[in-house]
């Protein structure tokens, strides 16, 4: 079995703790002194991916396989947003917002499907806002863009 196999609650569990482990060895990542084999191996031993995941999966050649390409991914998404911000500290400009048809399909998506944002509307981009219409029409989150099975939620009407 590969990660992108997982139901959406468990690779939201698996992309919210690789980040944070992504994001405290930042520096090593960038110089390339730390790789993603490296990761891999270290995360896969972790406690709390065995508490998530059956230790028969964990131990699967394929799954480490997808697992290190996981987290080549997260390293390059990492990476881009980490050149765009310093662009962008340079040229001291904003990120682009989304357009108004966009946010207009967004919140009417949301209304038809019954899904409410968890965040307001005004924090998310143009790429956020393509996820969340594609994850409510398909069902289906691109690796590595996991984040945004936090933003929205079903509603409950009874």
């Amino acid at each position: 079995m590969e990660i992108k196999e997982l139901d959406l609650e468990t690779r939201n569990k698996i992309y919210s703790h690789t980040k944070s482990i992504l994001r405290k060895y930042q520096k090593g990542i960038i110089t390339g002194k730390l790789t993603a084999d490296k990761f891999a191996n270290n995360i896969l031993c972790d406690e709390y991916i065995n508490e998530i995941l059956d230790e028969e999966l964990v131990n699967e050649e394929a799954f480490k396989t997808s697992y290190v390409e996981y987290i080549n991914t997260l390293i390059h998404i990492q990476n881009e947003n980490l050149a765009v911000s310093r662009k962008r500290k340079k040229e001291k400009s904003k990120p682009v917002p989304s357009n108004v048809s966009q946010t207009i399909k967004l919140k009417n998506l949301l209304h038809d499907e019954g899904y409410d944002l968890v965040i307001p509307l005004q924090y998310l981009n143009g790429n956020d806002m393509d996820s969340i219409i594609k994850y409510i029409e398909t069902g289906k989150i691109e690796l590595g863009n996991e984040r945004i099975y936090n933003y929205i939620r079903k509603t409950n009407i009874n």
